[in-house]
């Protein structure tokens, strides 16, 4: 066997052995903590004892054997052949055995060998000692091993051993980090991470043999370079075991530290286990405290702690498994009472109380609350509902606990809207009963809007609204309210709120008077009802800057649900503006500070509203993925009325992505009866009737989008309709041939866009359903216009959309190099957006099949001018209209196109690529002013 780092004390005990052999007797005491290799050295001892000839007695100490007298004498004697009847005496007297031993040494030189005198029996130590003292010239050699004393009394055999030549006294250390680490390699064999395992377990051990043992096997079952390998099955069970070997009040302490975590000092240990009173032990009479002192110190030595504590979470994991359930939540109990009393955190003590499991006593609930209100801020809401669990049921008086209950469902609704539902009832049954606060009603009436339970949110309504009647504060703030409901859910909205929001319509663009926050009680509330007027007007403007600045003052986690609400009007404000890269940013900065798993219902908003700005810009493969993602994060039954956005957005970029199976699928859910009657239902009829539109089922399309017609209307949304009704209910009259009704409802969407000075794109979308009912002379003019605005506002899929009609127009009128060219780049634009149906649609019409034209070059060698120059090309435009549209002369765009066609190494304006300036010209207008897009459309 591999002794590391006993080369000194193997060179010893050879050297005695020879001292043996020549008449000189030794006396060896080995002393060490436990499991740290004395025995092993004991046993290297007696081998190279018997190689050297020596005759072996052999005897090992057991606690159990500790009252049994002459116990460790009779395995001596019992350990060699004994001549005449000394095997039959069971226990002789000191003097006796002292001559039986001596008439041995006097036939063979002898070998003594005790392990772990400590457990003998005294008199059986007693006779040890007997004969140490008369060994002399004998040819004996005594070894005896014994357990380090570490502050505590010595054992007999150690405390009386005398100080006398021939007597040696030998420490067995912990290993060292040199040590642990060749100890590593002969157990586990070569690894370019041994190093870093030495420092790592020589640490947590202490250098102790038997817990490098266990570590090196944790390594051995499953442990990889980067992970964690210790477990509790190993190292931990090892800990259990030099617990066990100790005195009762060693594991006791271990016990009690590893509840107390950090925060065990030997005084708290002390009270918490009962050694505050005194202790009768063995050695005499000892307090408390100093009972744990002595008890650490022991720990401390053997490896088993570290600065007072268990070092590694699988020792305390594999300790308190040694506590039976009833014991832990008792030692729990106390140690949160006892936490309390000397005052530490709340959080502290609230884990504890939470550890126990069990009901716990009045003075804990303000605690518990304080607690959880510090893990809300944290985001670790799982945490803080369990704390308000407990102060809920242990809360005597009906207002606060009531208060309590309200703040449990805002923890438990981070976490999942279906589980903060169960508590609704009995919240609406305290605000009816007046024990709820009005400050808790506007909170309880958003929930209560989420889930389609408009009965229960009328009433809670009707008692705020009549509070607030005597209550200036508490009436601005129903004000806020009202105006979130006039936008969210209008009929629940005070009439005269309507009415206000509806008067803006088509007035000035005012946005930074409309995202104005006025004082209230609660200052989210109050912009989240700021925004909502805003949203409700359909006001243009630039109102990016003030939406922006409603994100500011979020945290990075930790906000209340009216916060999340704003951050998420404002984000749908930035979308409603075309700003989807702001959007995108700001989704991302907003979800960097992760806590998905403690905070799924806000990241699967944000997650919502990605997939909805990637929809727009035309990344159909991410909008899908990220709105699949937003119902993995959230379940589509916990999303409640909400969930029409989301499975909008899915189902709509399934369809245009071609993949009508996972559109199918989605549709097949039944969302609640109540979504129909809010805005988020708006988005899933449109996606519902787009899908009836691809597959040909005409009729149901054009009842989706009328539906759809009529519930703008009915929600107060005439100047902000979420989505675009009139222009495909537009497109299924077309495909059913009536013209007219598709001309009139296109011309008023163009006079909806132009009173609110909407987003450009809008009025894009009803430009190109106008070009399909107008004469095929003029339709090039729209599309272009069309195709411009979408551009300008980075919509790829609408652009390809526009280039498509557009080419089908140039080849109406035998345009033929102009559709191709359109075509063609329309192509490529369904294809970089993923939008596999109308790429095919392209790839079959004729001439849309040209292979020759590579859309490799992005053209970075051209100037700013000839991208310029390029771009229109590819757009189809002669150079007289390149000319008059850049304001230049017709020379120098012949120029410009000269020196693209050399750079680029091509013939003629057909093999222009593709995407030629498409990043480039996109980038720069998408983070320009944002154009007019009033022009005429007569």
């Amino acid at each position: 066997m591999l002794l590391l780092e006993r080369e000194k004390h193997r060179s010893l005990l050879k050297s005695l052995v020879g001292e043996c052999l020549a008449g000189r007797g030794q006396v060896v005491l080995i002393k060490g903590v436990a499991a740290n290799g004395r025995t092993a050295l004991l046993r290297q001892a007696v081998e190279d004892a018997e190689r050297a000839g020596l005759l072996v007695m052999r005897a090992s100490c057991s606690p159990v054997e500790k009252d049994m007298a002459g116990s460790v004498l009779s395995q001596l004697l019992l350990s060699i052949p004994a001549p005449g009847t000394l095997a039959d005496q069971t226990v002789p007297g000191y003097h006796e055995f002292c001559l039986q031993i001596l008439r041995l040494a006097a036939r063979a030189p002898l070998v003594v060998a005790v392990d772990d005198i400590h457990h003998a029996d005294a008199e059986s130590a007693q006779s040890l000692l007997y004969l140490a003292r008369r060994l002399g010239a004998a040819r004996v050699l005594l070894v005896v091993t014994s357990q380090r004393d570490d502050g505590q009394a010595p054992p007999l055999f150690a405390a009386e051993l005398p100080c006398e030549p021939g007597t040696h006294r030998l420490d067995v250390e912990p290993l060292s980090e040199d040590g642990t680490a060749a100890l590593l390699a002969e157990r586990l064999g070569p690894r370019p991470d041994t190093a870093r395992l030495a420092t790592d377990f020589r640490r947590i051990s202490g250098g102790n043999l038997r817990l490098l043992d266990a570590l090196a096997e944790d390594v051995r079952r499953g442990g990889r370079n980067g992970r964690d390998p210790v477990t509790a099955r190993g190292y931990g069970a090892a800990v259990v075991g030099l617990l066990r070997r100790g005195e009762p009040a060693v594991l006791r302490t271990a016990q009690a530290l590893a509840v107390l975590g950090g925060r065990g000092t030997p005084e708290r240990v002390a009270r918490l286990t009962g050694f505050d009173q005194e202790t009768e032990t063995g050695t005499g009479t000892l307090t408390g405290s100093a009972s744990v002192e002595r008890a650490i110190a022991t720990m401390t030595a053997t490896g088993l702690l570290r600065d007072g504590r268990l070092p590694h979470p699988a020792a305390r994991e594999a300790v308190l498994s040694t506590v039976t359930g009833a014991e832990r939540a008792t030692l729990n109990q106390r140690a949160a009472r006892l936490l309390h009393v000397l005052g530490e955190p709340a959080s502290t003590v609230a884990c504890h109380l939470a550890q126990a499991r069990r009901r716990v006593e009045p003075w804990a609930v303000p605690v518990l609350v304080e607690a959880a209100e510090q893990e809300l801020l944290a985001e670790r809401n799982k945490r803080a509902a369990r704390y308000l669990e407990l102060a809920h049921e242990a809360h005597p008086e009906p207002t606060d606990r009531a208060a309590v209950l309200a703040k449990l469902s805002e923890a438990r609704w981070r976490v999942s809207p279906s589980a903060a539902a169960e508590h609704l009832t009995p919240l609406v049954a305290a605000a009816r009963t007046g024990d709820l606060g009005n400050g808790c009603l506007p909170d309880l009436v958003r929930q209560l809007l989420w889930h389609g339970r408009h009965t229960d949110a009328a009433t809670v309504l009707g008692r705020l609204r009549e509070a607030a009647a005597s209550d200036a504060p508490l009436a601005q703030e129903v004000r806020h309210l009202d105006s979130w409901l006039a936008f969210s859910h209008p009929r629940f909205a005070h009439r005269r709120t309507q009415l206000a929001a509806r008067a803006a319509f088509g007035g000035p663009p005012a946005a930074g008077r409309a995202l104005t926050a006025p004082a209230g009680n609660d200052p989210w509330l109050a912009l989240a009802g700021s925004l909502c007027d805003h949203l409700v007007s359909g006001r243009g403007g630039d109102g990016t800057a003030a939406l922006e600045r409603s994100l500011r003052n979020l945290r990075s986690r930790g906000n209340p649900a009216w916060a999340h609400e704003t951050a998420a009007l404002a984000l749908l404000g930035l979308l409603n503006l075309g700003r989807y890269d702001l959007v995108l940013q700001r989704c991302a900065a907003l979800g960097a500070a992760g806590g998905e798993d403690e905070a799924p219902t806000w990241h699967a908003v944000l997650a919502s509203l990605r997939a909805e700005a990637l929809l727009r810009c035309g990344d159909l493969d991410d909008a899908l993925r990220t709105a699949q993602e937003a119902l993995t994060l959230l379940p589509a039954h916990a999303w409640g009325v909400a969930v029409g956005f989301p499975l909008g957005t899915l189902i709509m970029a399934a369809v245009r992505s071609g993949d009508t199976e996972t559109a199918e699928r989605h549709l097949a859910f039944s969302p609640p009866e109540a979504m129909s009657q809010s805005r988020f239902g708006l988005y899933y009829l449109h996606a519902r009737g787009t899908y009836h539109l691809t597959i040909q089922r005409t009729y149901a399309a054009l009842a989706d989008f009328l539906a759809c017609g009529d519930l703008v209307p009915a929600l107060g949304l005439e100047a902000a309709a979420p989505v675009p009704w009139r222009t495909s209910a537009a497109e299924a009259w077309l495909r059913l041939g009536n013209n007219d009704r598709a001309r009139r409802l296109v011309r008023e969407e163009l006079a909806c866009s132009d009173a609110s000075g909407g987003v450009g794109s809008a009025r894009g979308r009803s430009l190109r359903m106008l070009a399909a009912v107008s004469t095929p002379e003029r339709r090039p003019q729209l599309l272009l216009e069309a195709v411009e605005l979408f551009e300008q506002y980075g919509e790829q899929y609408e652009q390809a959309r526009g280039l498509a009609d557009l080419g089908y127009a140039y080849s109406a009128l035998a345009d033929n190099r102009r559709a191709r060219t359109t075509l063609r780049r329309a192509r490529y634009l369904a294809t970089s957006c993923g939008a596999a149906p109308l790429g095919e649609e392209l790839l079959a019409f004729q001439g849309t099949s040209d292979t020759s034209v590579s859309c490799e070059n992005d053209g970075s060698q051209l100037t700013e001018a000839e991208r310029r120059v390029a771009h229109l090309a590819v757009l189809g435009y002669t150079n007289r209209e390149i000319a008059a549209k850049l304001y230049i002369t017709a020379s120098t765009v012949e120029q410009h196109l000269t020196r693209i066609y050399r750079k680029l190494d091509i013939r003629r304006r057909r093999d222009l690529p593709a995407n030629l300036g498409t990043t480039t010209l996109h980038g720069r207008q998408r983070n320009a002013q944002r154009p007019s897009t009033k022009r005429s459309a007569s």
